[in-house]
C-alpha cells in the first residue's frame, strides 16, 4: 500500500505529531522531544528572510503552506544585513530593528520592527512550528553579508542587552537560538556572539541553543565546544551526510544533532536525488531531522540572491516544488515508525554485504530493541541482511520508493529471523534514479 497517492504520485504528508512546547533534549541525548514527551522529528524549512521580506498576509500564506506540508520548524534571521532591498535591514512595514543603525544601537531595539517578528513567532506556534532564530548572522567569508563589522564595533554590554531583550520578549516556548552564520569565526568574533547568548541565558537558561558553522566544519561542537550548544548540527560540504553525521553521533556525552544546511533546491550542484540523499543519510546516520531549502524561496526573491523577482513571485512559484514534495514523502515514512529507537549501523550487525563508499554508501539503522530496521540504498546492487538481528519471528521486507511513497513487497517475504537473506534491488524509483529504502519489520 502506498503512503502517498494522487497527482504526480504525491499526496499531502502526514502532519508531524505535535504536542506542546517547549522542546527539550531526550534523556539519552539522541533526539528532541515535546513537552508531552513525544519524540520530535525535525522537518524544517529555511525562510531566512521572512522577517524583512514578507508582509503579515504573506507570512500567513507561507506558514499555512508549510504547515499543510508537514513542516514543523523554520530557521530565520532576527535582523538582516544584505539579502533584502535597500536598506537591507528594514522590514516590509518600513521599520528598522534598532533606534539607530549607524552605528547600530544594539541596546536600543525599535518596538515597531519587533512586532513583526512577534507575529511570525506567534503564528508559527499556533501552527505547531518551532522557530530557530539567528540573532546576528555573521556572514559567509565575512564579505558584508552579515553583521561581522557591526559586531566587532559593539560593546559586550550592548550585545548582552540585545540578547536579554530577545529572551525576555520570546517566551512562547517555540523558539531556539542559533549562533554564528555560515562562518566559524575566530575566538574574538565568537566572543562577540557569546555576548548575545550570555544575555539570552541570563533570562532563559533552558532554551535550545545551536550553531550554524562554515560548510567545511564537521559539526557545530568542533567549532564552538560541547558546552556552547545543547543541540549539535552538521553543515555538509558534500551530498552524502554520513561522514559528518557519524562524527556528531559519536560525541560523548551524546547530544542530538540535525542537518542544518546542505544543498538547496535550484542552487549549484543540486539534483533531486542529491536532496534525498543528504536528508535520508543524515537521519539514518543518527540525526533527528534536517532543514530543507529552496531558492529563491529562502530569500523571498531578493535582489542579491533571489533574482529580484520579489516576495509575491517567490511565494507563487516555489512553495510546491518537486523537492519539497519529496521531502514530505520522507517525513511521512519517518512519522509512521518509532524512529527514535533507531541506532545507525556501520558494521555487519544488520547488513553483512559491503556498505560501499561516497554517495553509494549503504546506510543501515536498527531499532534498539530489534523491532525493525531501515536501510538506505543508493546503487542497484543486491543487499545481504542478517535476519537474526531482528526480533520479530516473521520479518516483513518491503522496498520504499522515496520519490512517490509507494511500497513493494520483497519476493519471498515474510522471512524467518534466522540466517541471512539476499535481497535484490527492485529497479529504478518513480523518478528514474536508483535510491531506495528497505524497511524490515514484523509481518502483520
Amino acid at each position: 500500500m502506498a503512503i502517498c497517492r494522487g497527482g504526480g504520485g504525491y499526496g499531502p504528508p502526514a502532519a508531524p505529531t505535535l504536542g506542546t512546547f517547549p522542546l527539550s533534549v531526550s534523556a539519552n541525548g539522541r533526539y528532541l522531544q515535546q513537552a508531552d514527551g513525544v519524540p520530535y522529528f525535525l522537518h524544517g524549512d529555511t525562510p531566512w528572510e521572512i522577517g524583512v521580506r514578507l508582509t503579515r498576509a504573506q507570512i500567513d500564506t507561507y506558514l499555512a503552506d508549510r504547515q499543510s506540508r508537514g513542516f514543523n520548524a523554520i530557521m530565520f534571521e532576527a535582523i538582516e544585513h544584505h539579502y533584502n532591498s535597500a536598506p537591507a535591514y528594514r522590514n516590509a512595514e518600513g521599520n528598522d530593528p534598532f533606534t539607530t543603525m549607524s552605528p547600530v544601537a544594539w541596546g536600543s531595539p525599535s518596538e515597531s520592527y519587533w512586532t513583526l517578528i512577534d507575529y511570525i513567532v506567534n503564528e508559527a506556534k499556533a501552527r505547531g512550528v518551532y522557530c530557530w532564530i539567528v540573532p546576528a548572522y555573521y556572514g559567509f567569508t565575512s564579505n558584508s553579508q552579515g553583521w561581522d563589522v557591526e559586531l566587532a564595533a559593539a560593546s559586550a554590554g550592548d550585545l548582552q542587552s540585545y540578547g536579554a531583550f530577545l529572551a525576555t520578549r520570546y517566551t512562547q516556548g517555540n523558539v531556539g537560538w542559533v549562533k554564528g552564520g555560515d562562518n566559524d569565526m575566530d575566538s574574538t568574533t565568537r566572543a562577540k556572539q557569546e555576548n548575545i547568548f550570555t544575555g539570552i541565558t541570563s533570562v532563559r537558561s533552558t532554551d535550545l541553543t545551536s550553531a550554524h558553522v562554515f560548510r567545511a566544519a564537521s559539526d557545530a561542537i568542533s567549532v564552538w565546544g560541547a558546552s556552547a550548544v545543547n543541540v549539535n548540527t552538521i553543515y555538509i560540504p558534500m551530498i552524502c551526510a554520513a561522514p559528518e553525521a557519524s562524527t556528531a553521533y559519536a560525541r560523548s556525552p551524546a547530544e542530538p544533532f540535525f542537518l542544518i544546511e546542505a544543498r538547496y533546491e535550484n542552487e549549484s550542484d543540486w539534483t533531486l536525488a542529491g536532496l534525498r540523499l543528504q536528508a535520508w543519510t543524515a537521519w539514518l546516520s543518527g540525526g533527528c531531522g534536517d532543514l530543507f531549502g529552496v531558492n529563491p524561496l529562502w530569500s523571498f526573491g531578493d535582489p542579491n540572491a533571489g533574482g529580484d523577482i520579489g516576495a509575491a513571485a517567490a511565494l507563487a512559484g516555489y512553495l510546491s516544488t518537486t523537492g519539497t514534495l519529496q521531502r514530505g514523502v520522507m517525513t511521512t515514512f519517518v512519522e509512521a515508525l518509532q524512529w527514535h529507537k533507531l541506532v545507525p549501523e556501520t558494521g555487519t550487525t544488520l547488513v553483512t554485504s559491503s556498505l560501499g563508499t561516497g554517495d553509494a554508501l549503504v546506510c543501515p539503522a536498527l531499532a534498539s530493541d530489534g523491532s525493525f530496521g531501515v536501510v538506505w540504498k543508493n546503487d542497484a546492487s543486491s543487499i545481504t541482511v542478517n535476519m537474526a538481528a531482528l526480533a520479530p519471528s516473521s520479518v516483513r521486507a518491503r522496498w520504499f520508493d522515496p520519490v512517490d511513497g509507494s511500497y513493494s513487497t520483497v519476493s519471498g517475504s515474510p522471512f524467518a529471523n534466522s540466517g541471512t537473506q539476499v535481497i535484490a534491488h527492485p529497479g529504478n524509483n518513480a523518478g528514474g534514479a536508483v535510491d531506495r529504502v528497505l524497511l524490515l519489520d514484523a509481518a502483520p
